[in-house]
C-alpha cells in the first residue's frame, strides 16, 4: 500500500516533535490556564488538584491491574521484566469445529544493557487458530505481532514513563526478519483517560506494517471499567484499510476473578467499503487453585460477512501458567478497596 510511506513519515515527524517537547518543557508548563480559580482559596485549589490527580492515578491503576489480570500486552509489552507464560487454548465454533493451540511466551530482562532491554521468545502451533482470529490481522493484544511460529527478538526501551513509552525492536523467525518502533502516550481528560498507540514494523517477507489504536477509558464504579478502542491497520502488500471499533466493560469480582463483556465491529475498504464481521463475547477469568494458574472461559458469537452473516456461536477455554504474574492481592486492595 503506497499510502503507508507518507503516513510513516508523518508519524515519525510527530513522534520526534513530541519527544523533543517532552524533554524540554517550558518553565511555566502546567500553568498555561492560570494559577488561581475563582471563589476557591489556595488550600481548596490544592485539595481540588489533589483529588484530580488521585482520581487519574486510580483510573490508570485500575486499567493496568485489569490488563495484567487479562494478560493484555498493553501493559506487558511496556514492562522490562522477566516473565514466562505457558498457555493451552481449546476452542470450538460452528464454522471451525474443534481446535487446540499450545503457546509459550518468554521475556527476559537484560540488566547489563542499562536495564533498558529485554529478550522475547515465542513459540506456538503453526496452524491457524481460526476461532480467535481477528479480521484486522493478528489479535489486537498481541503487541509482539510475531504470528504463530517460533520467533525471537530484542526490544530496547528508549523512553519509559506513565505518560509516554517508546521502544524499538528487532527479531527473526524461520521465514522472515523484522524490525520496528512502538510509541504510546497517555492523555488525561479528567474522568477519562486516552491512550494513543502506534507500531510501525518492517517484515522482510511482507514489507511495512503500521498499526494504530486509540483507547478511551473511564472508571464507572469501583469495580467497573469501560474502554472503547478504535484501531486501523495498514499493510504495504495488501489493498484496503482494515479498521475496527471495540467496546469493553470490565467487572472486577475479587482479587482472583474478573469478567470482560465485549462487542466489536470490523470494517474494510476493499474491494468496497463494508462491515466484515460483528462479534459479541464474554470472558470469565479466575485464578485456578494457585496464583500462577489462570482459567478463562469465553463464550462468543460472530456474524462474518463471508458466511452471509449467519450466527457462528463458539467458546474458547484457556489454561495458563505464568511466572511474573502482577495482578496481585496487594495491588487489588490499593485500587479496588
Amino acid at each position: 500500500m503506497k499510502t503507508i510511506t507518507p503516513i510513516a513519515i508523518l508519524a515519525f515527524f510527530l513522534l520526534s516533535s513530541e519527544v523533543t517537547s517532552a524533554r524540554n518543557p517550558p518553565e511555566n508548563w502546567g500553568a498555561v490556564q492560570g494559577e488561581d480559580l475563582p471563589i476557591l482559596d489556595e488550600e481548596q485549589e490544592k485539595s481540588l488538584d489533589g483529588a484530580q490527580v488521585l482520581a487519574s492515578e486510580k483510573l490508570l491503576g485500575a486499567a493496568e491491574w485489569i490488563d495484567s489480570f487479562f494478560d493484555d500486552d498493553r501493559i506487558f509489552v511496556e514492562e522490562n521484566t522477566t516473565r514466562a507464560t505457558l498457555r493451552l487454548t481449546l476452542g470450538y465454533s460452528k464454522n471451525d469445529d474443534f481446535e487446540i493451540k499450545p503457546r509459550f511466551d518468554l521475556r527476559l530482562r537484560l540488566p547489563r544493557l542499562s536495564e533498558r532491554a529485554n529478550l522475547f521468545i515465542e513459540a506456538g502451533d503453526d496452524e491457524d487458530f481460526n476461532i480467535e482470529d481477528d479480521p484486522l490481522g493478528d489479535r489486537l493484544g498481541d503487541e509482539d505481532g510475531t504470528r504463530n511460529e517460533l520467533s525471537a527478538g530484542l526490544r530496547y526501551f528508549f523512553r519509559q514513563s506513565k505518560k509516554m513509552n517508546i521502544s524499538f525492536d528487532a527479531g527473526f523467525s524461520w521465514d522472515y526478519l523484522f524490525a520496528g518502533a512502538r510509541y504510546r502516550s497517555i492523555q488525561d481528560f479528567g474522568e477519562w483517560l486516552g491512550r494513543f498507540t502506534n507500531r510501525l514494523r518492517y517484515y522482510t517477507d511482507d514489507g511495512l506494517e503500521n498499526r494504530t489504536s486509540y483507547d478511551l477509558e473511564k472508571r464507572l464504579h469501583p469495580s467497573w471499567l469501560f474502554r472503547a478502542t478504535s484501531s486501523i491497520n495498514l499493510y504495504e502488500e495488501e489493498d484496503g484499510i482494515p479498521h475496527s471499533q471495540y467496546f469493553r466493560f470490565y467487572q472486577v469480582l475479587s482479587s482472583h476473578q474478573a469478567v470482560s463483556y465485549e462487542s466489536a465491529l470490523y470494517f474494510d475498504t476493499e474491494p468496497s467499503y463494508k462491515m466484515t464481521d460483528t462479534r459479541f463475547l464474554v470472558s470469565y477469568r479466575q485464578r485456578f487453585f494457585r496464583d500462577w494458574l489462570v482459567l478463562e472461559v469465553s463464550p462468543r458469537v460472530t456474524f462474518p460477512e463471508d458466511r452471509d452473516r449467519e450466527a457462528n456461536p463458539g467458546i474458547i477455554i484457556k489454561l495458563e501458567a505464568a511466572l511474573g504474574y502482577k495482578a496481585d492481592e496487594e495491588g487489588y486492595r490499593k485500587i479496588f478497596r
